[in-house]
């Protein structure tokens, strides 16, 4: 279920995020981030917390997020944001974060533009948490203040169960074949009851209502290509990532899947077009 976090969260500016586990620190982390990029700028602060294989957009396409950064100048821009949903697998070392975010040309100037973020991060090797892949929306209403954490059951792989992350890639590949058919049918077999849809100009549709507004405004036929997943050490929860075609544009798309007691269903989708 969906409970309230009541947690007050402390952190310092700039601080090294410890190498703990559970969704505090995950929220730490996503909390830290976001003060580094407003206390010093958007680009020493993806620099920061970057993992090596880490993966960003640019027009349309997958790339490593180091890469992208290096090649992009330093500026005045202000990109802040906050977490406003929050899901860990059992593992405590794996989860993500979706919120609200904005950003102004200056400090001191007004909000230009507004959206939801979203971010899949994990502890490395380095016992760090970095994050492993970033994808967001523009819209302009201000996003909630709530902070919630999302606390649905998931199941672990079971004894010789066919590979969890071939099960993961079967989801995706049937989820995405079904959607080019029949859209709304795509999303009643796949989606969880506790799933989180986010699309340009929306905010986040959390409720089956507001599900059902968003899926009703999505294109159909729209073609998916995955370029890449991970999962978490205990296989209960993973993302698929990669392109979504419709009208001869080319976009991306972010699923985080969450495995369920009737298998993988999406947890959250982040759909551009």
């Amino acid at each position: 279920m969906i409970k309230t976090l009541n947690t007050f969260i402390l952190f310092s500016l700039g601080q090294s995020v410890i190498a703990q586990k559970g969704i505090e620190n995950l929220l730490l982390a996503e909390k830290d981030f976001a003060a580094y990029s407003v206390a010093h700028s958007t680009k020493e602060a993806f620099q920061k917390f970057i993992d090596s294989n880490s993966i960003m957009f640019d027009n349309g396409k997958p790339v490593n997020a180091i890469e992208f950064w290096e090649k992009r100048e330093k500026n005045a821009g202000v990109l802040n944001w906050r977490p406003q949903y929050a899901e860990i697998s059992a593992s405590g070392d794996f989860g993500y974060t979706t919120g609200p975010w904005t950003f102004q040309s200056t400090k001191n100037d007004t909000i230009a533009a507004r959206g939801q973020y979203t971010t899949v991060w994990h502890i490395n090797k380095n016992g760090e948490w970095k994050f492993l892949v970033d994808l967001g929306i523009d819209n302009e209403q201000p996003g909630s203040t709530e902070e919630r954490i999302i606390d649905t059951p998931k199941e672990p792989a079971v004894p010789d169960e066919h590979s969890p992350i071939n099960l993961l890639e079967r989801a995706e590949t049937n989820f995405n074949s079904l959607q080019v058919k029949n859209n709304s049918k795509a999303y009643e077999t796949w989606l969880s009851h506790e799933s989180i849809l986010t699309r340009h100009g929306f905010l986040p549709a959390a409720t089956s209502a507001e599900r059902r507004s968003v899926i009703v405004s999505t294109p159909a036929g729209i073609k998916y290509t995955m370029d890449g997943f991970g999962i978490s050490i205990i296989p209960d929860m993973g993302y698929t990532y990669g392109k979504s075609i419709t009208g001869g544009k080319t976009e991306n798309y972010l699923r985080i899947w969450r495995r369920e007691k009737n298998g993988w269903r999406i947890a959250v989708e982040v759909l551009r077009y």
